[in-house]
């Protein structure tokens, strides 16, 4: 107790002696150590107390302050200086030495801490407004494509977890069958929201966390990286500025036209062909009347006599020369328009800096499906006095949406599952008319004695009757106190508190086909009696889904950061955190519903069976759920840098997580989540004198980070209904307890080389890093005796490895009146399995398919494909594959071979990634006077996939896969000049799938891409007429299609199965008054 009472009387006696010093006012300029030109828009700020001045155009600035103390220098151009401040009253002359930045700025935001890059050794990259705005739209992760290092984002590609929705990766993959995506943090703590309620216009830059040094401070939920996101602030001792921005995107029509399919007439010959062998009789015979293929009822009533030869040529002689492409892309697709449109406030003064900001985004797309966003935000730092900061913000979003027509593959798809590109979607001029679409028309048309309401379908117009609105609010509120201890020596108290609130509406009136095909269905006639019982009432159908996410953010945290003397610089925090994240759900569907006067039914029985009127028994649909989770967290945290000479750095950092996710075990182990690191500023060494290269540093760090499937619980899960045969509530667990279970641990190694050339002329970095997963999530083999649902638990027991480079570079070609720079990024990355334990753990044969999901084969890329060996046709037109190294059609034996024999049985080939492991951007940069004009060039290279191709089987069930039907073998001697089989029947489903995945349908997925383009005009105001500071008018253009492929078929490799993203164009003005 004594020496608490020493200790404290100390630090009095300190804090007294330094605010005892004499206040005096400190004079200064800040100039260009090299050109000697004055540094406008440069901080001073007071160590001690936090008050900052900023310099004007003149590069003077004034504070007051006392001898002794220390003023940091910093701006976004030049390296920062601490300055002691003297004891004389002589003007200060400070000058500054230009940073040595790349694309991005020069300050970091972990998300705990500023930092300069002289005060760290991990792996990181910053993208400021001005690179964000190179690219338009109402999505901020959108606009990180193509423009920053190690970040991926990967098209198509998933391992079924639900939490992936980013489909963004950091420097590969971390996992298997965890979260893929990156932990996103906005405004220092962890955001759990919709990333689309954040506004572009209302943020300031981007920090990438991309090694485990730079990222472990996160700690469980940091193992594939951090995207940190820091929203606009206002400064202390600005002056009032209004920042005002517009701009509307023009985005062309997708083209329908890009993905092959067969034309109307080979479709109508082929189904003619099916239809003499009699593949459709059991349409005609099912009893729930499924809708018939236009031409195949034809072939039918003529077959009947119902219709002449002559009039039976005609219909289908029309339908020949009909392709539907055509009709939706005149009469369904829209250009589509985006509107946005952003106010910006902010200013400050000795003592306060504040924001106040306001975005609107409207949007209609090409299918009218529209979305309205208002963003409102402030944000206020207040200094009571000198020693404490107190700051407080508020961002809200109000979304909603409208959906729209429906899309073009389900709108030509009969039942579901029967795609005809042949069925009009129009009338002659556009006008709506009924589409085949569930039912077969002559069935709909005759059924119930005309005491059924219209089952015929119009979706031209349906989409007005029968729609799905959603309106997202959310709230992120935060405050903070930030209390100066002593010199270097802080203490803040953070809180952030964030609730969204969603609900989705599904209405289908009474014109819907949806409402009128339910009541229909239902209906009961007796056709004895003529009576008719609606077992569903009339009035429209409501859906009605709520859901809101709160959760609750506190951190208590103490910072360092001092100077001793001008060798000695040590920057440390420390701290502890909780979290809790709650999320609730609800749905429940309502019949007969009308709005006015308000009813709906309240007696449906949603647990019998009912006879419907097409013969079958079913359930009405539609009972209602609840849901509810909770996840609750806390950590200890810290992490450490010390700098000596400015030479050398060392940092540490270290945290500890438990979680009401992991296993009792677990907790109670509390295994900690670590890195260190060192850096070397070599050019700052006497013995080195390369003028050519004037900077030179190296780093070198090590962490282990971790990963964390919120999805997944440590407690057995159980789930509970009613039993629809007894009407007995029912419980029965699906999934058993695992108290060993704990987070994914991410062990990362980085390397990095900094690098500048005399007068900046060139500069960038390069890395290598070694990633190693440990205790990923994986099925083990468990007793299935003692619980009979399932042999396998899933538990950490899998492992993977990666590595990678990562290199940036930025040239300053020419650097004089006319100006020209460019910006080159290149990365490579490959990650591959390396303990699984399943049966296909070791089969090759697993990667034959598309490679679009992770298939774990140990010592193979999580994204592989293998194809069957191909052998070419026979003179049949069979294709022919490898078994026992000949030629053969046995194609079920060439599936067994490559499934027990491997690679050895010569039936299959390994072909390589399916992810491209080489990837990157050029961005070229040209400017004179105030005009400016950048494009982007993006490539991935290195990478496999399969296109496209006909199967029969698809074609006569689905109506898909029909390309390349026009080349298939139909003769002897095609044999030489096509790879496509010939048609066979019956249909031989093995020879279709081998043919699909043979190496004769493999291509590479390399490519370059022109990405986007801007020019731009700045207007400066140097007129005291003009009512702006500046003024910018720029114009956008993006996805600009592939400028180069490594492909022959004209296939973009990053829409294999869907339409490339069309052409969009913007035009904006950004102001400053």
């Amino acid at each position: 107790m004594i020496k608490k009472y020493i200790i404290l009387y100390i630090l009095c006696a300190l804090t007294h002696f330094v605010y005892a010093q004499p206040l005096h006012t400190i004079n200064g300029k800040i100039t260009d150590a090299g050109s000697g030109r004055p540094v406008n828009n440069a901080s001073v700020t007071l160590l001690s107390t936090k008050h900052t001045a900023i310099t004007g155009d003149d590069g003077n600035f004034k504070l007051e302050g006392k001898a002794g103390d220390t003023l940091e220098v910093s701006h976004i151009s030049y390296i920062t200086r601490f300055i002691p401040i003297p004891a004389t009253n002589n003007i200060l002359s400070i000058k500054l030495a230009p940073a040595n930045v790349l694309l991005e700025d020069v300050t970091i935001n972990t998300g705990y801490q500023r930092l300069k890059p002289n005060e760290v050794n991990g792996s990181y990259v910053v993208i400021d407004n001005k690179t964000l705005n190179q690219q338009t739209g109402t999505n901020i992760l959108d606009r990180l494509n193509g423009v920053t290092s190690s970040l991926l984002f990967s098209v198509g590609k998933q391992n079924n977890n639900p939490q992936n929705s980013t489909n963004i990766s950091i420097r590969g993959l971390s996992t298997i069958n965890g979260p893929l995506d990156p932990l996103i943090v906005i405004d220092n703590f962890i955001y759990d929201g919709d990333i689309n309620n954040i506004n572009p216009n209302d943020v300031e830059s981007i920090t990438i966390l991309k090694d485990a040094a730079a990222a472990s401070i996160w700690g469980a939920r940091a193992g594939n990286g951090v995207i940190v996101i820091t929203t606009k602030k206002g400064k202390f001792n600005q002056k009032v500025k209004l920042d005002f921005s517009t701009a509307i995107k023009r985005t062309e029509k997708p083209d329908l036209y890009y993905q092959p399919q067969i034309s109307s007439a080979d479709y109508i010959n082929f189904q003619q062909y099916l239809f003499g062998q009699g593949f459709y009789d059991n349409l005609f015979t099912d009893y729930t009347h499924p809708a018939i293929p236009p031409a195949v009822q034809t072939f039918e009533d003529a077959k009947n006599g119902l219709i002449s030869t002559a009039d039976s040529a005609s219909l289908i002689n029309d339908m020949k020369n009909t392709d539907n492409r055509a009709q939706y892309m005149k009469y369904y697709y829209r250009k589509g328009v985006t509107q946005q449109y952003a106010l910006n406030l902010s200013g400050g003064s000795q003592n306060i800096a504040w924001i106040i900001s306001g975005t609107y985004d409207k949007d209609i797309d090409n299918l009218r499906a529209e979305n309205n966003k208002t963003n409102i935000r402030f944000d206020n730092t207040y200094k009571p006095f000198k020693n404490m900061n107190i700051s407080a913000g508020v961002y809200y979003t109000n979304s909603n949406s409208i959906s729209g027509l429906p899309d073009y593959r389900s709108l030509i798809s009969l039942n579901g599952n029967q795609q005809v590109p042949y069925l009009n979607l129009t009338g002659k001029d556009g006008q709506s008319i009924p589409v085949p679409h569930n039912y077969d028309l002559n069935y709909i048309n005759s059924v119930g004695n005309s005491n059924l309401l219209n089952w015929n379908y119009y979706p031209l117009d349906d989409y007005k009757h029968n729609n799905t609105k959603t309106n997202t609010e959310e709230l992120l509120a935060n405050a903070g106190i930030n209390y100066h201890v002593i010199k270097g020596l802080d203490f803040n108290l953070l809180f952030q508190y964030q609730k969204q609130k969603t609900e989705t509406i599904s209405l289908a009136d009474t014109s819907s086909f949806y409402t009128r095909n339910m009541i229909n269905l239902y209906t009961q006639v007796d056709n004895t009696t003529g009576n008719v019982n609606y077992i569903i009432p009339m009035g429209g159908i409501l859906n009605k889904y709520y859901s809101t996410l709160h959760s609750y953010n506190f951190r208590g945290q103490l910072n360092f950061n001092r100077a001793f003397g001008n060798k000695n610089h040590i920057s440390a925090i420390a701290g502890m955190e909780t979290r809790e994240v709650g999320t609730e759900g609800s749905n429940a569907v309502y019949y007969g519903y009308n709005a006015d006067p308000l009813t709906y039914a309240t007696n449906l029985d949603f647990y019998d069976y009912y006879p419907t009127i097409t013969g079958d028994y079913a359930t009405i649909p539609g009972t209602s759920a609840l849901s509810e989770t909770n996840n609750r967290f806390v950590s200890f945290f810290a992490n450490a840098s010390y700098t000596y000479k400015d030479k050398y750095i060392l940092s540490a950092s270290a945290r500890r997580d438990g979680s009401n996710i992991f296993g009792a075990n677990t907790n109670n182990k509390w295994k900690p989540l670590w890195s260190a690191g060192i850096g070397w500023d070599i050019s700052k060494e006497s013995f080195y004198k390369q003028d050519w290269l004037p900077y030179l540093k190296l780093s070198a760090t090590y962490g282990v980070s971790g990963n964390v499937d919120l999805s997944k619980t440590a407690l057995p899960i159980a789930t509970t209904g009613i039993n629809n045969f007894t009407g007995f509530r029912q419980e029965g667990i699906s999934v058993i307890n695992n108290p060993d279970l704990r987070w994914e641990r991410a062990y990362q190694a980085n390397f990095r080389l900094e690098f500048a050339s005399s007068q900046n002329i060139l500069n960038g970095s390069v890395e290598y890093y070694f990633k190693r997963g440990k205790d990923l999530y994986g099925p083990i083999p468990y007793d299935y005796t003692t619980f009979g649902l399932s042999a396998t638990i899933t538990a950490n027991v899998a492992d993977m490895k990666g590595n990678g480079v990562d290199i940036i570079l930025h040239s300053n070609n020419i650097n004089r009146g006319f100006k020209w720079s460019t910006d080159f990024l290149l990365n490579y990355n490959t990650s591959v399995t390396t303990n699984y334990y399943t049966s296909t753990a070791t089969q090759l044969a697993a990667f034959i398919g598309d490679g679009a999901t992770i298939t774990p084969i140990i010592g193979k890329p999580l994204y592989a494909i293998a194809a069957y060996k191909w052998g070419g046709l026979d003179s049949q037109g069979n294709p022919q594959g490898y078994l026992n190294e000949e030629l053969s059609t046995d194609y079920t034996g060439i599936q067994q071979s490559a499934f027990n024999s491997g690679l050895k049985g010569g039936s299959f080939v390994y072909m390589g990634p399916a992810s491209p492991e080489y990837f990157g951007s050029l961005m070229n940069t040209f400017s004179f006077k105030g005009f400016s004009f950048s494009f982007n060039l993006t490539y991935k290279f290195h990478y496999y996939l399969f296109k496209p191709s006909l199967s029969y089987t698809g074609l006569a069930n689905n109506g898909t896969n029909g390309m390349d039907y026009e080349k298939r073998w139909q003769k002897q001697g095609d044999e030489n000049s096509t790879n496509v089989p010939s048609f066979i029947y019956p249909i031989d489903a093995s020879r279709d799938n081998f043919y699909y995945y043979s190496t004769v349908n493999v291509i590479k997925g390399d490519h370059v891409r022109f990405q986007f383009a801007n020019i731009a005009y700045n207007f400066l105001s140097n007129k005291e007429k003009l009512p702006f500071k500046e003024m910018q008018v720029y114009i956008n253009a993006a996805n600009l299609g592939i400028l180069w492929r490594a492909n022959k078929y004209h296939i973009d490799p990053d829409n294999i199965i869907t339409i490339p993203s069309p052409t969009s164009y913007t035009i904006g003005i950004r102001t400053t008054f």
